[in-house]
């Protein structure tokens, strides 16, 4: 075994930097599920044509049902593909035997939504099970171990059962044992739904060090859009078993172009009317109406002072109503809602100001 580094990516900054090279490509992949005792075959994914760019770490995100789960399963040969052809670090897969999906799982690391530790193995003996059965001498078993336990901050757990561990240990010992075997990929099949919102977190922080130190390509699957807005480059998002829309994730969040990731992606990046006026808002202005406004504030402009620049251009009062700031992908993003006149031609004035400062500005509605 070598020792683990892995240098097909490094990171700058916040913006990783990876190979142009696929790690996992998707063909025009469809997977049919035959129908029991008399019922119609299920088309679980039609059309998949998808790439994990080498290093980066990919989020999968659908509803249940939308096909994520059979999709991640065809990367581990737990399912065949029906049509098309999947290809790992250049390898065709689709027709492996099982004896050559034998050979490839050791290059792919799984991690999973319950844990799957064996209760009768202490932490080092879970950890080492993989390493075992791979028949790696026991003195190399023993180093890689103690390093992996010691990188997923367990060093002190070792002797420790299952039962004696909290669920975000449990997932650090998962995450370890799926390293055991040096990986080049590395799955993840919903690996923080079962954990709190702050074990969650440091979970997800575990993984991006595991990415970036390592260089290992990261493939996740989730419902949660929160995991894909903290972690993921890229997100691809699959709806009746096709992806619906791709790219980096920072431009997927601040300008989706299908509305079921325009409904994703809004739970983190916009924001409410306050109560007592969203049951007021009206379509068209009538005389004496405010104008509501969303406005948009992406990279540096997330926090530049715009509503006093803004004032100070056209002179007209800005009420600020909500507002929030976030990071997504590492990068700043904001989004405003505020309200001004709707009287022309002030309102004019208003969004050419905007449109001037370089932000996204759009009315939605009017109250009295």
């Amino acid at each position: 075994m070598n020792a683990l580094v892995k240098p097909d990516a490094v990171s700058v900054g916040a913006n990783p930097v990876f190979s142009p090279e696929p790690a996992i490509r998707f063909e025009n992949v469809g997977k049919v599920f035959s129908g029991r005792s008399g019922q119609a075959a299920v088309t679980a994914l039609s059309g998949i044509d998808l790439t994990v760019p080498r290093g980066a770490i990919l989020g999968v995100i659908g509803r249940s049902g939308a096909g994520k789960s059979t999709l991640i399963r065809l990367v581990n040969g737990l399912e065949r593909a029906s049509s098309g052809r999947i290809l790992i670090e250049d390898e065709d897969v689709t027709g492996l035997t099982e004896a050559g999906w034998r050979a490839r799982r050791r290059t792919i690391g799984m991690i999973f939504q319950h844990f799957n530790l064996l209760s009768s193995r202490t932490v080092f003996d879970n950890v080492a099970l993989p390493l075992e059965i791979a028949g790696a001498p026991r003195a190399e078993i023993e180093r890689q171990v103690t390093r992996l336990l010691d990188l997923v901050g367990l060093s002190d757990k070792r002797e420790r059962y299952p039962a004696e561990l909290s669920g975000g240990q449990k997932q650090r010992v998962g995450i370890a044992r799926a390293l055991s075997t040096e990986p080049k990929v590395l799955l993840c099949d919903e690996a923080t739904s079962a954990l709190d919102p702050e074990t969650t977190q440091s979970i997800l922080g575990l993984l991006k060090r595991v990415n970036r130190e390592l260089g290992i390509t990261i493939l996740l699957i989730t419902h949660e859009i929160p995991v894909i807005k903290e972690i993921c480059d890229r997100v691809a998002v699959i709806e009746g078993g096709r992806i619906v829309e791709e790219g980096e994730t920072f431009a997927v969040f601040t300008q989706p172009r299908h509305p079921t990731t325009a409904r994703f992606v809004e739970t983190v990046t916009g924001v409410e009317l306050p109560s007592h006026l969203a049951g007021r808002v009206r379509s068209e202005a009538r005389p004496g109406d405010s104008a509501l406004l969303r406005i948009t504030f992406i990279g540096e402009n997330a926090t530049a002072p715009v509503i006093s620049r803004l004032s100070s251009i056209v002179g007209v009062d800005v009420n600020i109503l909500a507002g929030r700031i976030d990071a997504i992908a590492g990068q700043p993003f904001g989004s405003l809602l505020v309200s001004v006149t709707a009287h022309e031609p002030e309102l004019a004035a208003v969004l050419g100001a905007l449109k001037s400062l370089e932000l996204k500005a759009e009315v939605i509605g009017h109250v009295s």
